[in-house]
């Protein structure tokens, strides 16, 4: 977990090619338009690495990772159907919060930082260390408050967001994940997901059966190798044969979201549940406004028409004002629908409420009739974001 993200250091990365693409000693990304130098990387290593590089102050994805089982440099997860892999995705917020201690951006932006202390440490697990008696122990927590503390990360579902007013980057430990986030499970391809880890033991006949006694902790301890054959046994009495438990019944697979790595199935065994209707993994009656929007996640993924007229009633009558993930859902089935002026009328109000959404500028500066607006929202837009990157 210390070593989840860092700055790339020439010498020290493993070299390689995929495709057109070769990192070279002096963690170089070149290719025949150009090259680059990586300067971040996100992941151990232990099952693969991903990369990024800076260009203007502004941190981006590299589109290769390097996969660890394999021993080779590959296209990075969410590139791997790319024709022509780009070099414009930005690595904000959401890809850092759970790969780095802490994070800072500067006013305005979207990932450009002032500050980033790389590696998960010690107060993502157990609170501010420069408030010593208020540290966390999560062993001790009550279950559900317990639990939080690895599904901060460790808890994808078939969507997660973020809940209406609250942003997942002000969670701490000791408090109840699900104040901040809804994640809805069913509907998923069965298989392994990334941070899949959380609903997939919930799934398992383990963790019904034992209930609140079996939690990520029961088998990974972050500060001391655990012997997972020893765990099972503590239930398992009579192991049916000697050996290792996980390898048969925890095997590795590749993940149906993570590109080319591998990863351990913590179903252990249990049905997965995937074509079922959504349902709220806190086991609460999800909002309608949450529901509508995991309906319209959904929709994009799978462009089934059918999911946005699901998603449309409940999100219509939700209220809108000061939610901008509400909003630009709005918007968007409205300028599919035609309805340029009453899209355009949502993203004004998403951007009133949260002005670093160069997207959204950018949707708005395609509804305009004003050609002075267009250009004034594209250039608000670039100012967060960079649109294009020079060529190389």
């Amino acid at each position: 977990m210390a070593n989840s993200s860092g700055v790339v250091r020439a010498g020290t990365e493993p070299i390689g090619r995929t495709g057109s693409f070769t990192v070279t000693p002096e963690a170089k990304l070149e290719w025949p338009g150009g090259s680059l130098l990586l300067s971040l990387f996100v992941g151990s290593r232990r099952m693969g690495r991903s990369y990024g590089f800076e260009h203007d102050g502004h941190l981006y994805q590299a589109p290769v990772g390097y996969y660890a089982n394999r021993g080779v440099f590959d296209l990075a997860p969410g590139y791997e159907r790319d024709k022509k892999p780009d070099f414009t995705r930005p690595i904000g917020l959401e890809c850092l919060s759970c790969h780095a201690t802490r994070t800072e951006l500067e006013p305005g932006q979207l990932n450009r930082y002032r500050a980033i202390v790389h590696g998960i440490g010690c107060e993502r697990c157990h609170g501010d260390a420069s408030e010593h008696d208020g540290l966390i122990r999560p062993s001790k927590l009550a279950p559900r408050l317990r639990d939080s503390v690895c599904e901060q990360c460790h808890l994808a579902g078939s969507v997660r967001l973020e809940r209406a007013g609250k942003r997942m980057r002000d969670f701490r430990p000791g408090q109840d994940v699900g104040q901040y986030i809804e994640v809805f499970v069913g509907a998923t391809p069965a298989g392994v997901r990334v941070n899949g880890h959380s609903e997939a033991l919930a799934a398992s006949r383990c963790k019904q059966a034992s209930g609140d006694r079996l939690w990520c902790g029961t088998c990974h301890d972050p500060h001391r190798i655990t012997d997972f054959n020893a765990v099972c046994q503590t239930c398992h009495s009579k192991p049916h044969r000697t050996g290792d438990c996980t390898g048969c019944h925890m095997p590795k697979a590749r993940a149906n979201d993570g590109g080319h790595a591998v990863f351990t199935d913590h179903s252990i065994g249990g049905k997965r549940d995937a074509g079922s209707a959504l349902r709220s993994y806190f086991g609460r009656k999800p909002l309608p406004r949450d529901l509508g929007l995991a309906y319209v996640e959904l929709a994009t993924r799978s462009r089934d028409a059918t999911l946005i007229e699901k998603a449309w009633p409940l999100l219509r009558g939700a209220p809108q004002r000061g939610d901008p993930p509400l909003l630009n859902a709005l918007a968007a089935i409205l300028a599919a629908d035609g309805r340029r002026e009453q899209a355009a009328a949502a993203l004004r109000m998403s951007i009133e409420a949260d002005p670093v959404q160069p997207d959204a500028l950018r949707r708005l500066s395609a509804l305009v009739e004003s050609p002075a607006e267009a250009r004034s929202l594209r250039s608000k837009a670039e100012r967060i974001l960079p649109a294009r990157l020079p060529s190389r």
